[in-house]
């Protein structure tokens, strides 16, 4: 039991100052409060304090040395693809903002994805898109998650490439999506286009057609974007 409170204010201590690190509260060159500031600011052991400093170091955001104290790193070398640095993120961030990088990154390796995805031409991989693509028609119509299969369509392509260097990017992807999905129904109104868009990206990839797969992928990318972009204000933002 005292472990699991312990691990509890770990969490607790490791969120909130992640949240401020990623708000600008601690910048980059910034010290930390110490040890025992933490301790008195969230009545938390020294143990607890400890292990939710090694949490922010292991994110990359810090940087600790004995009897100096942690100093935030500079931004390039915090793991932006880590899920709770991207939560942290989105907190601190606009959504347009938040979305728009988002989608700006997304835009830079999901393109050359599909490409290689219908270069590679594995059934196996493909057949994973497809059905993720139907399981995408069946959320549309209210039987199934949209943002879990809109996920897998999408984590099937950057497997299908055969590059394990792409996998890593789907957290990235997931968080996307969890955050902008409420965003872009309310921009477009309904899935039909989404589901278009979708199926243009895997009829390319079953063809074997790597410049089509590649062109409709960022077609679909794009006009999510111009539409963020432009949008007067986001409704339904997360």
């Amino acid at each position: 039991m005292a472990g699991n409170q312990t691990s509890s204010v770990t969490d607790e201590i490791a969120n909130i100052l992640g949240r401020e690190i990623l708000g600008g509260l601690f910048p980059p060159g910034a010290t930390l409060i110490g040890e025992e500031e933490i301790c008195a600011r969230f009545r938390a052991s020294r143990s607890a304090a400890r292990e939710a400093v090694k949490i922010l170091w292991a994110k990359g955001l810090l940087v600790t040395r004995p009897r100096r104290g942690s100093r935030i790193r500079p931004l390039k070398d915090w793991n932006f693809l880590d899920p709770s640095v991207l939560g942290w993120l989105r907190e601190s961030a606009t959504p347009r903002h938040f979305i728009t990088e988002l989608l700006e990154v997304r835009l830079g390796f999901e393109c050359e994805a599909a490409a290689l995805a219908a270069s590679r031409n594995n059934a196996d991989e493909i057949a994973a898109i497809r059905e993720a693509f139907e399981a995408m028609r069946a959320a549309s119509s209210g039987q199934g998650d949209p943002v879990l299969s809109d996920a897998a369509f999408h984590e099937a392509v950057l497997a299908a490439t055969g590059n394990r260097f792409f996998l890593p990017l789907s957290a990235l992807i997931h968080t996307a999506l969890q955050y902008s999905v409420p965003t872009t129904n309310a921009l477009f109104g309904h899935q039909v286009g989404d589901l278009d868009a979708h199926g243009k990206v895997l009829k390319a990839i079953e063809a074997g057609d790597s410049a089509r797969a590649r062109k409709a992928m960022h077609d679909m990318l794009s006009e999510v974007l111009a539409r963020v972009r432009t949008a007067v204000e986001l409704t339904g933002a997360a």
